[in-house]
């Protein structure tokens, strides 16, 4: 079966290519300013708390400390702090007289760009095949919890653009060879390591298959590093510089913390007193059903800590958890197990990535998200079905293996205990943190649906898929959108 989906010149479909992709992009890119400059604060998740954190770091000249002006919005020490860093410094360039607010929203967007830039760099490596990639970009640049967040300011941001570079290099490393591919690779995982500690899992993914992918190639890589190391020329030096940096400072932050903490990024009860940290709206919510569920302290004391949350959200989840312990105590629940909760997780990511989940909430009915998740369905039956088919050879299985090992940590090692405490299948449970595998996830989707089928099957599967993804994001958020959403 032929991938060729046109008689065009290779000319003709370039220019083809080319003018969709652009199309693709500026359009995610107007939706992301459109709503940077639109969405009123306090929308976007946490973003308040990032923005004052950012604050914080423009004003000294390299970290700041904990302090009462850092404690409403957590720890600024003993965190993965290159995001606030460096929007701290850029907010220093803010010399336009625009809104701060505004300006680091702008800046999110730029993330956005070249976030999405890369993964088309990188699908263009992995897919000789014009469907697939425009599949893979329809359905990146048009997922509407992606596109919400890269216009607040958002950690994940950054974090997502890392992820996308990091696998971008990798994959480069690996097809070229060479050091500079590699050295790139290194540079831009650490950095990621230090901006949000759910890249960990991610990181750890990558360098298990980085280990098998370059298994064969350990005499060349052997004698790259001592070549490297002797004569590594400005540009590698520098790289190679960078990458020490930054794992010396990866050691510091992580060995530091697990010395003196016992784990890799401490709470923060560990770091402040207990009357400091009350006067972060996370840790008192947490804080109140943590002591009533421990039995410290009785029901009206835990509901007098609640009500001195100041977020009516928080403090309406704080009430929440305290009527959930409640009600256990008179009626023990019982949990999920594993694999039924597994079923709810990946409900629940597609209900949180394909909707908007905020501090204001706008969220599908059951009916419009059977369309995404029949998309996803089907793609694990045609992944089931054509896995012996050549699909997934290649670097695939490796991307498989990554986004499949990512998944794997995060649902059942970090949701699935928050579960089993709190009773709250929901309880942190938001697309943005699927966000650093999304790319490797399209990416296979797109292929296991189009590659290497018939060109009636691409046209027809891949206009239909792309519809969904394309109409059910932004055309939907604005047809629901309404004045309390917006400045």
């Amino acid at each position: 079966m032929s991938t060729k989906i046109s008689d065009q010149s290779p000319v003709a479909k370039g220019k083809t290519e080319s003018l969709l992709f652009l199309a693709l992009f500026l359009y995610f890119m107007g939706k992301t300013v459109y709503l940077a400059l639109r969405i009123r604060e306090r929308v976007f998740a946490d973003e308040n708390s990032w923005f004052r954190i950012s604050s914080i770091f423009s004003r000294v000249s390299w970290l700041p400390s904990d302090s009462p002006e850092s404690h409403p919005f957590g720890l600024v020490t003993h965190i993965p702090s290159l995001y606030f860093l460096l929007m701290g410094k850029t907010l220093c360039l803010n010399i336009f007289g625009m809104d701060d607010l505004i300006f680091l929203r702008l800046v999110n967007t730029l993330l956005g760009g070249l976030t999405v830039w890369f993964a088309w760099k990188l699908i263009q490596r992995l897919s000789d095949s014009l469907p697939v990639r425009l599949l893979f970009f329809a359905m990146l640049t048009n997922s509407m919890m992606l596109t919400f967040t890269f216009s607040s300011v958002s950690y994940d941001n950054l974090t997502t653009l890392l992820a996308v570079l990091t696998l971008y290099f990798l994959v480069q490393a690996f097809q070229d060879g060479g050091s500079r591919g590699f050295l790139l690779f290194g540079l831009f995982l650490l950095a990621g390591c230090l901006t949000k500690n759910v890249f960990l899992p991610y990181g750890a993914g990558l360098v298990l298959a980085s280990l098998v992918l370059f298994r064969q190639r350990l005499g060349s890589l052997k004698q790259g590093l001592v070549s490297l190391l002797s004569r590594p020329g400005m540009v590698n030096g520098l790289l190679l510089a960078g990458c020490l940096v930054l794992l010396a400072a990866n050691l510091k932050l992580y060995a530091g913390n697990m010395v003196t903490y016992g784990q890799l990024v401490p709470t923060m009860d560990q770091v402040l007193p207990l009357e400091d940290c009350l006067k972060n709206r996370l840790f008192a919510r947490n804080h109140a059903a943590q002591m009533y569920k421990e039995g410290k302290i009785g029901l009206e004391e835990a509901q007098r800590l609640a009500l001195q949350v100041r977020e009516p959200g928080d403090r309406a989840f704080a009430w929440s958890l305290l009527a959930k312990e409640t009600e256990e105590r008179s009626k023990p629940a019982q949990r999920m197990g594993r694999l039924a909760y597994t079923l709810e997780w990946c409900s629940y990511m597609v209900a949180r990535t394909y909707s908007v989940a905020g501090h204001l909430a706008m969220l599908k009915t059951e009916r419009g998200l059977l369309p995404f998740e029949a998309v996803f369905m089907l793609a694990a039956i045609m992944l089931i079905l054509r896995f012996r088919s050549g699909v997934m050879a290649g670097i695939n299985k490796y991307l498989m293996f990554v986004t499949a090992f990512y998944s794997i940590i995060l649902m059942q090692v970090i949701n699935y205990n928050l579960y089993w405490y709190s009773g709250f299948a929901g309880l942190s449970l938001t697309g943005r943190y699927l966000f650093p595998v999304l790319v490797p996830l399209y990416l296979l989707i797109a292929k296991v649906f189009l590659e290497k089928m018939p060109r009636w099957w691409q046209i027809s599967a891949g206009l239909a898929i792309a519809i969904i993804f394309i109409s059910g994001e932004f055309p939907w958020f604005l047809m629901n959108l309404t004045k309390e959403w917006l400045f």
